[in-house]
């Protein structure tokens, strides 16, 4: 039975060894807008300029809500595939008046546009990937996530998390299986803001459904909800709003709190256009592991977390840790030690040197309401300088005794220039934890009521109930069992308003 089980091990290693030497890198961006949602230009402009920025896959993702024009003063013309999802998947060229504001002056323009599931299959080449998707939800109802994979407009109302990923299930049942990224994160705002602007406070403790009558406040609930659909996470994204480029904050932090939570998330990155500035306006890159360009290739890639993030348009780095490319999930025996080995190169600047730095972290899910302000510095393991690239190895870190994740961030130093990189993890699960299974601790079934402690109030609410969202924190209160004493409120299920995008 050893011999057997022995054999079995290797040929397992031999061919995950040969589908990793198959992977080849490809560079691409994944967050950006239309004039079918609030954005400028039609799809065929943007990935033919996505094309000729030397970009192997684009992808345009429009918002699917009707308020999304609310923050902007230049487009007051209702042209969104929320409000006609013919823009979104047609069979036909749609007539469409579009008005804007330029110079001062009322702008008006009539013109044929091709759907976008019909515009992204008539960019794609050989050569060329054109993505299609949209992003569900506003900043202020829990922000903004990305969905691939699904050819009709998504209809659930902003904010409601749950019923977001109740949907997805449907699709999946039909053979549709969506990605879905978490655009622009800022959790430590949504759980840690300690400033007094109301408009702030009201907003907090949503973030992806975290909010306490969605799919939280236990992470590990929330992680359990989300994990078949949810494996990217936007490092480097923007400059969105604006026409120029702008200096602006990496979203590794944010990074690294969701992994701390149990997340199964690999690193993007997008520039959220919303003008005429698709793939031009930064270097910023995601880079991506896959066997072809192929849509099925590309979105599998993205399900297995084979992505890093990069600020140099044609950075590679790959991670393997103990030969699991990086995406991976591997056991390993409490205090062996781990092999890192991250693979640098950059054809155009072939003398700059890198810093890397080893971050990684036990995986501990918390409740919303009671979390570490993780940030990334706190899991800095290991670094190393390194001159040229290639294959460099980190020694003199050993598994620990519980589920881990390690990643790599390389800082490339090429006279005045500094740019930065960060690979997806590999998981290091020493409870046996298949590979592609959310590590994270048993849910917590949310309860069936809630209430606030104040001796005030006589009502308590059913699960779901948008007033929920209204009880101070520390005042919330739960059960499966209501309340002696109070009423069941005349609750209304779901969220609240839509808000600005």
């Amino acid at each position: 039975m050893k011999k057997v089980l022995l054999l079995l091990f290797l040929a397992l290693s031999t061919i995950a060894t040969r589908a990793q030497n198959n992977l080849k890198v490809y560079y691409g961006l994944l967050h950006a807008h239309t004039l079918l949602s609030d954005g400028s230009g039609t799809p065929e402009e943007a990935y033919a300029m996505a094309k000729a920025n030397g970009l192997d896959f684009f992808a345009i993702t429009e918002h699917n809500h009707a308020k999304a024009e609310d923050s902007g003063d230049e487009r007051k013309d209702g042209v969104l595939i929320a409000t006609d999802p013919r823009l979104y998947n047609g069979q036909n060229n749609v007539t469409i008046t579009r008005k804007w504001t330029e110079n001062g002056q009322q702008q008006t323009e009539t013109i044929s546009v091709r759907p976008l599931v019909k515009a992204a299959a008539a960019a794609t080449t050989q050569t060329f990937l054109a993505i299609y998707g949209q992003e569900f939800s506003t900043i202020s109802s829990g922000n903004h996530v990305n969905v691939f994979g699904l050819p009709e407009v998504l209809t659930v109302r902003n904010g409601n998390f749950k019923g977001f990923f109740d949907l997805l299930r449907q699709y999946e049942s039909n053979g549709l299986n969506a990605v879905v990224q978490l655009n622009h994160p800022d959790v430590h705002t949504d759980l840690f803001y300690k400033g007094d602007d109301n408009s702030v406070k009201r907003n907090m403790y949503n973030d992806y459904g975290i909010d306490a009558g969605d799919l939280g406040p236990d992470f590990g609930n929330w992680v359990k909800t989300q994990s078949r659909y949810t494996h990217l996470i936007e490092v480097l994204t923007g400059p969105a709003l604006s026409k120029v480029y702008r200096a602006y904050k990496p979203l590794e932090d944010e990074y690294f709190f969701y992994l701390k939570q149990g997340l199964r998330i690999s690193p993007t990155a997008g520039q959220d256009n919303h003008y005429k500035t698709w793939g031009s306006i930064t270097d910023a890159r995601t880079g991506v592991l896959s066997e072809s360009l192929s849509e099925k290739d590309i979105l599998n890639a993205f399900r297995n977390n084979r992505t890093f993030a990069t600020e140099d348009k044609n950075l590679k780095v790959i991670l393997q840790l103990n030969d699991a490319t990086m995406g991976s999930a591997i056991n390993a025996t409490v205090e062996s030690e781990l092999k890192f080995k991250v693979s640098i190169s950059d054809s155009d600047e072939p003398n700059a040197t890198y810093d890397l730095q080893v971050v990684g972290g036990a995986i501990k899910p918390e409740l919303s309401t009671t979390a570490t302000d993780w940030k990334a510095e706190d899991g800095i393991l290991l670094t190393k300088n390194n001159i040229g690239g290639g294959d460099v190895s980190l020694t003199g870190l050993f598994a620990a005794a519980e589920p881990s994740f390690y990643y790599i961030r390389v800082t490339q130093n090429s006279g005045q220039k500094k740019d930065r990189a960060w690979t997806a993890p590999v998981w290091v699960n020493l409870n046996g934890t298949a590979a592609n299974v959310t590590l994270a601790t048993p849910a917590v079934v949310p309860a069936l009521f809630y209430w606030t402690s104040s001796i005030s109030s006589k009502v308590y609410h059913k699960k779901g109930c948008h007033s929920i969202d209204l009880i101070k924190l520390e005042n919330l209160q739960s059960g499966d069992i209501p309340p002696a004493g109070r009423t069941l409120h005349n609750c209304v299920i779901g969220e609240s308003d839509e808000q600005e995008p």
